[in-house]
């Protein structure tokens, strides 16, 4: 060691120092990430589900005011740990939650003289959705590199072997990513990056149906209903597969989801000036008590709460 520079002794005994520091700190991260974004299985959560303080809320004031910071938390923790997949697929999820519930929603209660705050807030739900996709699909790209090229592109071919490679583990990011972009396409049809990504979105949700049809209680199906519904076949769309998809989201929630109703109501009931329709699928959703599902009490409650506004505003919807 004698012909060795006292400068680079110096320099090998601090590396061999923070070495030790930083892989604490990175599996520091790791188990914080995967508690927060858990790898998803079919199997039962051991333990309590920390979630369910926000899911399981009956006061969606309390939730809308909470949101941003845990946002910016997640957000936070995929900067410090950005090849952790599903910490990536959760922040986008809570995007894509926050645009649809806390923006978007209120925005379509707001009456017609406020026309300019409601654009505005259409402008940052399309925001979030955007940021909400992005984040998933990192999180789809961590493991299959190229995976949203394939599915934005015109090669059908190379989309169908991109998704073929998905499993089970894939099923949150392809909803989510899937889910942000028609979310920010139905509020800016003509956008050309969101009209780019129609078809791609589309085919993430519809594997995700394929690889678990029962993700996320029926709400995988409702989406597809509510775009089957509004699409040209050209596009994927087509009365019959969206009466399939509404059939199949009853199927697996047995009814018990005020949102499935007020999906159809919109989805059917609305373009079809079906007044009796829309009165029976928005009744269906009213008679739903938020508190029968105690774990998922916010978004029954978010429900009800468009139910109830759809009532009040029937003869904004319905010409009789």
């Amino acid at each position: 060691m004698k012909n060795v520079p006292r400068s680079a002794l110096i320099a090998l005994t601090a590396l061999t120092i923070l070495l030790p520091s930083c892989s604490l700190k990175k599996a520091a991260y790791n188990s914080v990430a995967d508690m927060l974004a858990p790898e998803y299985t079919k199997k039962p959560a051991e333990g309590p589900n920390p979630m369910i303080a926000l899911t399981g809320e009956d006061d969606p004031e309390l939730v809308a005011d909470f949101f941003p910071t845990a946002l910016k938390i997640y957000e936070m923790m995929h900067l410090q740990n950005p090849t952790h997949p599903d910490l990536a697929i959760m922040t986008g999820q809570l995007y894509v939650t926050y645009a649809n519930a806390f923006v978007q929603q209120p925005a379509e209660r707001l009456p017609a003289e406020r026309f300019d705050e409601q654009n505005a807030a259409y402008f940052r739900a399309k925001k979030f959705y955007v940021r909400g996709r992005d984040f998933a699909l990192k999180g789809l790209e961590l493991r299959h590199p190229g995976i949203g090229a394939a599915c934005v592109g015109l090669d059908e071919s190379a989309r169908r072997d991109a998704l073929a490679d998905c499993e089970l583990e894939d099923v949150p990011g392809l909803f989510w990513a899937g889910s942000g972009a028609l979310g920010a396409f139905s509020l800016d049809p003509m956008d050309s990056e969101m009209t780019a990504w129609v078809i791609g979105a589309l085919a993430f949700l519809e594997r995700a149906a394929e690889l678990d049809p029962l993700f996320n209680n029926g709400g995988l199906w409702e989406i597809l209903m509510a775009f089957y519904a509004a699409a040209p076949e050209s596009l994927g769309g087509g009365r019959d597969k969206a009466l399939a998809a509404y059939d199949r989201a009853l199927e697996i929630n047995g009814g018990k989801s005020p949102g499935t109703y007020v999906a159809y109501a919109r989805a059917f009931c609305i373009p079809a000036q079906d007044g009796a329709g829309f009165d029976e699928a928005i009744a269906k959703a009213l008679a739903i008590d938020p508190n029968s599902d105690p774990d998922n009490r916010l978004a029954l409650t978010l429900s009800r709460r468009q139910a109830e506004w759809l009532a009040a505003h029937k003869a904004d919807f319905i010409l009789e």
